[in-house]
């Protein structure tokens, strides 16, 4: 369990680390032009969190599933 949420920091990180565009940096611009596009980010990252969280949801009833299945 920890491996996968170590996993998703860094997922999330590297994300964060590639969120704003080249051209905008060229620019100095990056800060005023992405603060108009705080909520994609927001969503995608809740997005992808429900997503590892449905993940981590079927991993554990699966098991419960196979342990009732194992004598």
């Amino acid at each position: 369990m920890i491996r996968v949420v170590l996993m998703i920091l860094a997922l999330v990180a590297l994300g964060l680390g590639l969120a704003p565009g080249t051209e905008a940096l060229q620019t100095g611009d990056a800060p005023r032009q992405m603060r108009h596009f705080w909520h994609v980010f927001a969503a995608y990252a809740l997005a992808w969190l429900l997503v590892f969280g449905w993940a981590a949801s079927i991993a554990r009833r699966l098991k419960r599933v196979e342990d009732r299945l194992d004598p």
